[in-house]
């Protein structure tokens, strides 16, 4: 498109051969041309009047001012830019057709070559799938014990049913990881006599397979223990001991009847809890009666 003197002349052109194997496109270099030097004499004799230009803004009438000179300004911009951008439709109207219909042409080719690679892709999840299948076979039969407890899914990596990769390498992999889980368990079991939470530590490895992960788990397991205990000290002290019993010491003295008797105990100092404990080790020896507390109880 050419533009001259206000007047605007569009030239391309697209020719397409019937038949032929290659795109052929003849096309015309558009050239524009614009009065470029007299429209920036034009604004810089406008702008000249507003360069370094002072305001006071603590007056009322100065903001306006202000507001105003910038408004006016921003429409000599305005102006210039709406035009730009009329051109710039009018110019890219040529090239946007010409790649719209090369894409519809292309889109031909796309259905073709989409068919084909919903097959290979198809053909590769298959072989994929089979290599995964020989795999979790392989380590059924490697890891025969180990296997019902941690599932092949917590060992694979996708990596080995890449083609690249190999199904040996990747059977020495899955190998080598098998290994690495007994050797953790190994060093975990070393330390059974020492670890409050070996089970839980045991259950945490071949959870997660990370030996860190279950020393952590057992070392949680031990400060939670702490707590409670703790908590369980402050809020229950521990009961008095409880009276020893004299059936044991005195074999002889069972042997023969015994008479009852009227008994009085007097006891100088105890508290309610005690006096409970002592009440109840009584009756389970059949021993009835009244305890009064002389104080405030």
């Amino acid at each position: 498109m050419s533009e001259k003197n206000g007047a605007e002349e569009v030239v391309a052109e697209v020719i397409e051969e019937q038949g032929a194997s290659d795109l052929v496109v003849t096309y015309s270099p558009s050239v524009i041309s614009a009065n470029f030097d007299a429209l920036e004499a034009h604004v810089r004799a406008k702008v000249a009047d507003y360069e370094g230009a002072k305001y006071d803004l603590t007056k009322d009438d100065s903001i306006k001012e202000a507001k105003h000179d910038r408004s006016y300004l921003n429409g000599l911009k305005s102006e210039i830019e709406e035009r730009r951008k009329a051109v710039k439709r009018e110019y890219n109207k040529p090239l946007a057709a010409f790649e719209k219909r090369c894409k519809e042409i292309t889109s031909i080719i796309d259905g073709a070559s989409d068919g084909i690679k919903a097959q290979l892709d198809e053909a590769e999840e298959r072989r994929k799938a089979g290599a995964r299948a020989a795999l979790e076979a392989h380590y059924r039969e490697f890891a025969e014990l180990l296997s019902p407890v941690v599932p092949y899914e917590r060992l694979h990596d996708d990596r080995w049913l890449n083609k690249s990769f190999g199904e040996a390498k990747a059977k020495k992999a899955l190998e080598d990881k098998v290994s690495a889980v007994a050797r953790d368990w190994d060093t975990l079991k070393a330390q059974r006599d020492s670890m409050a939470h070996y089970e839980v530590a045991e259950r945490e490895l071949f959870r997660t397979l990370d030996l860190g992960s279950a020393l952590n788990a057992a070392r949680a397991a031990d400060e939670e223990d702490a707590r409670i205990a703790a908590m369980r000290e402050a809020v229950e002290p521990e009961p008095a001991p409880r009276p020893a019993t004299r059936r044991q010491a005195e074999p002889a003295a069972a042997a023969r009847p015994e008479l009852h008797c009227a008994w009085t105990v007097e006891i100088p100092s105890a508290t309610r809890s005690q006096m409970e404990l002592l009440a109840a080790a009584l009756r389970e020896r059949g021993i009835t009666g009244t305890i009064k507390c002389k104080g405030v109880c």
